[in-house]
């Protein structure tokens, strides 16, 4: 059950929803690249990292809160409820993607920066890389499933 008057925009805040997971989800991709070039070269790690966390702060992160947004819209414009599974289970991982990513991501590319002072191939970086790329990975996947459930729709 809906708010009537938001439906007109439905199609409205559709567009914008699929726009932001496009953006989202296409940011979150290049991570293991921008990582891939790090690993390649200690010269490229701060430049790498960086890029990283001006696509979170420019991209990912706004992008992820326009998803959210957008789909409370498309809720309350009344098409979808939590009385479908698979929305449910697609907003449960949306947070934990987020929870993921400030608590596992974000440490790990912070690690893998310092590691990066002793060298590319100390024991520390090494360890910090695989990690870093694991959670760039681990995130993309999630955001892979949440794409699926709302494009599929499957019903449980």
């Amino acid at each position: 059950m809906g708010i009537e008057a938001l439906a007109p925009y439905h199609d409205w805040f559709l567009l914008i929803h699929i726009l932001a997971a496009i953006v989202a989800l296409g940011a979150n991709v290049t991570y293991a690249f921008w990582l891939s070039i790090a690993e390649r070269d200690r010269g490229h790690l701060d430049f790498a990292i960086g890029g990283i966390s001006r696509i979170d702060r420019v991209l990912s992160n706004p992008a992820y809160a326009v998803l959210l947004l957008s789909g409370i819209l498309l809720m309350l414009a009344g098409e979808y409820t939590l009385a479908h599974p698979w929305l449910v289970v697609a907003i449960v991982l949306y947070f934990v993607s987020g929870i993921l990513s400030v608590t596992q991501f974000t440490p790990a590319i912070r690690a893998q920066l310092v590691a990066g002072a002793e060298g590319p191939g100390s024991a520390a970086y090494l360890a910090a890389a695989r990690r870093s790329r694991l959670m760039a990975w681990l995130g993309v996947t999630v955001v892979v499933v949440i794409v699926f459930l709302m494009v599929v729709k499957p019903t449980f």
